[in-house]
């Protein structure tokens, strides 16, 4: 910039000679909506703020823009639009929403320069958008049961809301295209499959459709393999052939919805379109996962360092990465240290927010070999310095589901070169992960050693560690702290059924049943143990029990046909 001096030289000379002098430094043009600001925008915002989207407002013209300009120019600045919370990093992401710096800057200066339209000459055509289904049009559409209102203002609301599906026979899906409905109200979600009918059992309890909460029933999970996660700007994909998930009838969907007040009610028209192939599913994408459990972050601390990690037994391709946290997360981090080689990052987010969360699918598949180690490393902030924190003082927060609560997980969709290398992956991680739910436990057990849920889990980790006997001791100890729970009398009964010890199988599964009627693999264990002993009546009533509670448990379903095949042979 000239200096005060320099520029009254400058004046002074051009008023002796009768004119001005051409400066030295080159002019810069007028920043205007239609030359510079209308293409940043029409790329990368109009696609969620137009007519029928998420977005609060349109950015489609000039008018429109020039009223939020100062919003606009805060926001980007403060990177909290376009949503997209990964840095740059050696791996890129498909459709990535992030502006540069440049860019940034131009709002800014533009506001200054007081908002100019420009020439309409220079104004770029509006970008061409897919009205409807962005696949084209779904084989089946499935929409939420019930009708739900999101409150016009107050607090967040989660939600899991259960999507019917009309099926007669097992389909393969090749995509999913995931519509919140006009409103705004859906702020991101997430799919999943209920498998065991536990989601549909919870559908409408309190009067509305769907059932509160961000911990799921047993059975509802993501399909094998894949993230499906939705989040404004986000843009459905079909999987290449041979590649989707399995979806058997009687099966639904369940979308966990992070829902935010707009303004107004609004009802929400959930729906989910599924596109179906021919071609059944070859993959061995696996999903694997990071994560501690151990959490106890004190109050006031702004560094609390959570690190996990997990040696890759064969070579994979990366193909998609999902951090998640809650409120008191700040920096998420994940890398890949290939052997004798440098810590590589596949993930960096320096400014994490629970409320633009997602999964990230690289643009090229990251081939990693055998021996590669996968890391985490998160840092949490549990001060009054972090805006988010849910918490007025602060107080100290452990692991959990609800969303005040605080989780560290970093999951990985790979890729192997045949089923049976996802075989021996899916082997070493349910190692992993087994060692990850035994140290919670033990974690839960040295702050409250009457604690009968924590106890019981250790039982099972011993149970799988073939020491039965230490596993029926801390069974045993997990009823006397709680007599109510069903849980170590199932697994008791199971050591004693392996053991051949049929009568006190039986009396721990029956007890099971008393004190849980919903324990589905104690009517399943029950059933088996009448098979063995003859009493096919009494079998076949306990595994009808065991599927009605359970559709999808095999074992039972091929037990009761052998009792049935029994019944009717001479």
């Amino acid at each position: 910039m000239l200096d005060f001096c320099r520029l009254a030289f400058l004046f002074s000379v051009a008023l002796l000679s009768g004119g001005w002098v051409a400066s030295p430094w080159p002019v810069e043009a007028a920043i205007t909506f239609d030359h510079d600001i209308a293409p940043v925008v029409f790329q990368n915002c109009s696609g969620c703020h137009r007519p029928g989207q998420p977005a609060p407002f349109s950015l489609l013209n000039y008018q429109d823009v020039r009223q939020h300009a100062r919003q606009i120019a805060e926001v980007t600045e403060k990177r909290f639009m376009p949503p997209w919370l990964p840095e740059d990093g050696p791996f890129p992401f498909q459709h990535e929403r992030h502006l540069t710096p440049d860019q940034i800057q131009l709002f800014r200066r533009w506001l200054e320069a007081g908002t100019p339209e420009g020439e309409a000459a220079d104004l770029p055509p509006l970008p061409h958008f897919v009205d409807g289904w962005q696949l084209g049009p779904p084989d089946v559409i499935a929409r939420m049961s019930g009708h739900f209102t999101v409150p016009a203002a107050g607090y967040d609301v989660y939600r899991n809301f259960v999507l019917p599906v009309d099926l007669t026979t097992r389909k393969y899906v090749r995509a999913a295209e995931f519509r919140p409905g006009p409103g705004g109200a859906v702020h991101h979600a997430f799919i999943r499959v209920d498998r065991r009918g536990g989601a549909r059992k919870l559908d409408g309890r309190d009067g509305q459709a769907g059932f509160a909460g961000m911990q799921l029933p047993e059975g509802v999970e993501t399909p094998g393999g894949y993230f499906l996660s939705w989040q404004p700007g986000k843009m459905p994909s079909a999987e290449a052939p041979g590649y989707g998930w399995t979806l058997e009838p009687g099966q639904a969907l369940t979308v966990e919805a992070h829902l935010k007040p707009a303004g107004k009610p609004v009802d929400l028209q959930l729906e989910v379109g599924l596109y179906f192939t021919d071609i059944a599913p070859t993959n061995s994408t696996v999903i694997i996962s990071l994560a501690s459990l151990c959490l106890a972050i004190p109050p006031g601390e702004t560094n609390y360092v959570v690190e996990d990690q997990f040696v890759l037994p064969i070579p994979v391709e990366l193909m998609s990465v999902l951090p998640h946290a809650h409120y008191l997360g700040r920096q998420l981090e994940g890398f890949a240290v290939r052997p004798g080689g440098a810590p590589e990052t596949l993930i960096q987010i320096n400014d994490w927010d629970f409320n633009w969360q997602g999964d990230y699918r690289y643009a090229q598949p990251v081939r990693l070999p055998a021996g590669t180690v996968l890391r985490m490393h998160y840092t949490y902030d549990n001060s009054v310095a972090n805006p988010r924190n849910p918490h007025s003082p602060p107080q100290e927060i452990d692991y959990g589901p609800q969303s005040a609560d605080e989780m560290a997980e970093l999951w990985f969709q790979v890729r192997a070169q045949d089923n049976a290398a996802a075989t021996q992956l899916n082997e070493a991680y349910a190692e992993k992960r087994s060692k990850v739910i035994g140290k919670y436990a033990q974690f839960r057990l040295s702050r409250n050693p009457h604690d009968a849920e924590a106890r019981t889990e250790w039982g099972f980790i011993q149970m799988r560690s073939q020491d039965q006997a230490g596993a029926m001791a801390s069974f045993r100890t997990a009823i006397q702290d709680d007599p109510k729970a069903d849980q170590p009398h199932y697994f008791l009964g199971v050591i004693y059924r392996t053991q051949q010890q049929l009568a006190e199988a039986r009396a721990e599964f029956e007890t099971a049943i008393r004190l849980n009627p919903q324990n589905a693999k104690a009517h399943g264990n029950l059933g088996i143990i009448f098979m063995e002993q003859g009493n096919l009546r009494r079998a076949e009533r306990s595994l009808r029990d065991a599927l009605r509670l359970n559709p999808a448990d095999e074992l039972a379903r091929d037990s009761l046909e052998k009792v049935r095949q029994a019944m009717v042979s001479p």
